[in-house]
């Protein structure tokens, strides 16, 4: 019931927000862009189970720990694990939509969201690499990793968990900036 009303809430937000864009040239990208923020929400939820279990120390290692087994790592491979999923949905999601192929467009514009779409799929692998990097750069132990964690996570008034989901975001945001910085760069309007 709780998620049904979550995703209502979600939906008339958005729905308001493309009522009030009017002038906006591709509101469709715009909820993508929210979509790919909410399922990436949705995925760090369900990794680190966010119980109140699991907003303890132990909670948050230990859903870590279980990440990032998937790849035979431990905790520290978990908050990578986690960004690989919203990586690739978001660089996905900027190329079907803000760098997509039009044979009607001229070939500059043609070239430089070819080149887009390529930097996407490079920034967001960078950025799922940044992430292992981040989560070990204070050390590999356990409490490091959380201390890391729970800096990147005061950042915005929260905590390790706050910290996981920015580290797991950082990808989209990563692929989205190279992508768009490269797309200029090849003289996309």
């Amino acid at each position: 019931m709780y998620q049904h009303k979550k995703r209502n809430n979600i939906n008339k937000v958005i729905n308001e927000g493309v009522k009030r864009a009017g002038n906006v040239s591709n509101v469709k990208v715009t909820k993508e862009v929210i979509k790919s923020g909410t399922a990436a929400s949705a995925a760090v939820s369900a990794a680190t189970g966010l119980s109140v279990a699991a907003t303890s120390g132990a909670g948050i290692t230990s859903g870590l720990a279980a990440a990032g087994s998937v790849v035979g790592g431990g905790m520290a491979a978990g908050p990578a694990v986690l960004a690989v999923g919203p990586a690739y949905a978001g660089a996905k999601i900027f190329n079907e939509t803000l760098f997509k192929d039009n044979n009607k467009l001229s070939s500059k514009e043609r070239d430089a969201r070819s080149a887009a779409r390529i930097a996407t799929k490079v920034g967001a692998a960078a950025g799922v690499g940044g992430a292992a990097t981040i989560t070990v750069a204070g050390g590999a132990s356990g409490a490091a990793i959380m201390s890391t964690l729970a800096g990147i996570g005061g950042a915005v008034g929260g905590g390790a968990i706050a910290g996981t989901a920015i580290v797991a975001a950082s990808p989209v945001v990563a692929a989205g900036a190279i992508g768009y910085g490269i797309y200029k760069l090849f003289g996309g309007k």
